[in-house]
C-alpha cells in the first residue's frame, strides 16, 4: 500500500459506511467525509478532492452512476470505486461508462477493497 490516501465514502447504508471506514482506518488512510446520498457525495468530493471515492449505486437524490459522472467531471484526480450488491452486467457497464475506476460487489471483504484501491493507486501514479 502507498502512503496515506484521502477518501470519501458514500452509501445510504450506515453499516456499509462503517465497514469501509474501519477497513480504511485500519490501513491508516484518511476519511475526508461520509455521505448517505449522491448529492452530498458530490459536494464532499468537490470540497476535499479525495484520492478515491467509494460510491454506492443505489442512493437517494443522485444515484451512483450520475454521482460518479459528476465527480469525474469536477474532480479530475479523484478515482471512483463503485460499490453495489447489484453486480449485473448493465450496472457494471454503466459504472465504467460514468467514469468508475473499479467496481466492488457487496458484501465485500478487505481483499476486494484493497484490490480496488491498488487499481486506483496505479491510475493515480502514487505507487
Amino acid at each position: 500500500m502507498p502512503g496515506k490516501l484521502k477518501f470519501v465514502i458514500a452509501d445510504d447504508d450506515r453499516m456499509t459506511r462503517n465497514v469501509l471506514r474501519m477497513l480504511l482506518h485500519d490501513a491508516y488512510h484518511h476519511i475526508d467525509g461520509e455521505a448517505c446520498d449522491g448529492e452530498k457525495a458530490l459536494e464532499l468530493c468537490i470540497a476535499h478532492q479525495p484520492d478515491i471515492a467509494f460510491i454506492d449505486i443505489d442512493m437517494p437524490k443522485l444515484d451512483g452512476h450520475e454521482a460518479t459522472k459528476k465527480i469525474r467531471e469536477n474532480c479530475k484526480n479523484t478515482q471512483v470505486i463503485v460499490v453495489s450488491s447489484l453486480s449485473t452486467a448493465s450496472n457494471v457497464q454503466q459504472a465504467f461508462q460514468a467514469g468508475a475506476s473499479a467496481f466492488v460487489v457487496k458484501p465485500f471483504n478487505s481483499n476486494k477493497v484493497n484490490e480496488a484501491i491498488q487499481h486506483c493507486v496505479k491510475k493515480l501514479n502514487i505507487a
